[in-house]
């Protein structure tokens, strides 16, 4: 019984010494393991902090342009403003001098018809009075010389020389 209990012991070493070998190797596991963890921790500790701090930096440099674009709106706005009253005043500008231009362009026309007018007036007189000595009937009892009881007929002025027409003519070649 002795070699019995001789081989129970050695098989009992050997289990502990297994077992033991097997505590160390899962020890050193361990260790490592809580090694590992530690740097993982460590890691995206670092990276959660760049990441952080990246994002606060990005922040802050939208809030400065932000703000220094908000600064800038009312000297834009006022930049627009001071655009828009120049376009209005220069088409108001323009439009006054053009409405001068056409006013004295209506002057000179208007002397120029006149001119016409009184010349046309004067040579249907002069024509008027040289033939009004023989046209004249010899009785002008009851026969006024202008008279709007003629019925269909037209008053002379209208017929008169053609003073209507050399109007008509003048007034068309100015247009």
């Amino acid at each position: 019984m002795a070699s019995f209990l001789d081989k129970a012991n050695s098989a009992l070493s050997e289990a502990k010494d297994s077992a033991t070998a097997t505590a160390d190797s899962v020890g050193a596991s361990l260790t490592d393991a809580q090694k590992t963890v530690t740097d993982a921790q460590k890691t995206a500790t670092e990276t959660a902090t760049t990441s952080l701090t990246d994002a606060q930096k990005t922040v802050a440099d939208s809030t400065e342009a932000i703000k220094s674009e908000a600064a800038a709106v009312p000297e834009k706005a006022s930049d627009v403003s001071t655009k828009a009253r120049d376009a209005v005043d220069g088409a108001l500008s323009r439009g006054i001098e053009g409405a001068k231009n056409l006013l004295s362009v209506f002057e000179e026309k208007r002397t120029e018809v006149s001119s016409k007018l009184v010349g046309a007036v004067t040579n249907a007189v002069g024509g008027a009075s040289s033939s009004t000595n023989r046209d004249l009937p010899l009785s002008t009892d009851n026969q006024p010389l202008l008279s709007g009881e003629r019925g269909g007929e037209t008053p002379w002025w209208k017929n008169c020389c053609g003073v209507l027409d050399l109007l008509k003519t003048s007034s068309s070649t100015t247009k």
